[in-house]
């Protein structure tokens, strides 16, 4: 890691978000984002960022941190989390769309292939050719796969990050390499 990845390295990474509130002890359900869902264990202390303010405005403000009292994993990516001083539904609602983070030097591992968005968004997207597609302003959680939204000068696009469409990606170069759309052929 060099300096510039340090500088733009974010203090908080996102760890999970909330989806709901579940049962009348004031659980929730949330989406782990990455990992092995091991890692949300008792004791775990987690900073909540709020997402989006409700429609209407302001929104109740978040506990400074979390500490997990109980974690179970379901089994298909989501979790329940129930936390210390979080013991009813309407307790737990208020955490509806929060993110749940972790400091950065507690982040988890990341195997071959993956990379945290902090060191996507910046990024230039060229193609195969080495010509400037735009540049990475944010990597959006799909169902089936993440997707880059790139500023170019014709405006917002996106790309799947898969193979077909990725074919490098390289933070300590400041690039990656796409494929653009088959309709884009010689138009980007």
């Amino acid at each position: 890691m060099d300096a510039a990845d340090l500088a733009r390295k974010p203090p908080l990474i996102r760890a999970a978000r909330v989806r709901r509130p579940h049962g009348v002890h004031g659980a929730v359900r949330v989406e782990s984002l990455g990992g092995d869902a091991s890692r949300f264990h008792r004791g775990l202390q987690l900073t909540p960022e709020a997402a989006r303010p409700l429609r209407g405005g302001a929104r109740e403000p978040l506990p400074a941190r979390l500490t997990v009292r109980s974690a179970r994993d379901l089994g298909d990516g989501d979790l329940l989390l129930g936390f210390d001083g979080i013991d009813t539904p309407e307790a737990a609602a208020l955490l509806r769309g929060a993110y749940l983070c972790v400091p950065a030097e507690q982040a988890r591992p990341l195997r071959a292939g993956e990379w945290f968005v902090w060191e996507l968004v910046g990024l230039v997207a060229v193609d195969r050719e080495g010509v400037e597609i735009g540049r990475v302003s944010d990597v959006e959680s799909g169902a089936a796969h993440d997707v880059l939204v790139l500023d170019t000068p014709s405006g917002e696009r996106r790309f799947p990050m898969v193979a077909a469409f990725v074919a490098e990606v390289s933070p300590e170069r400041g690039r990656l390499v796409l494929t653009p759309w088959e309709e884009d052929a010689g138009a980007v």
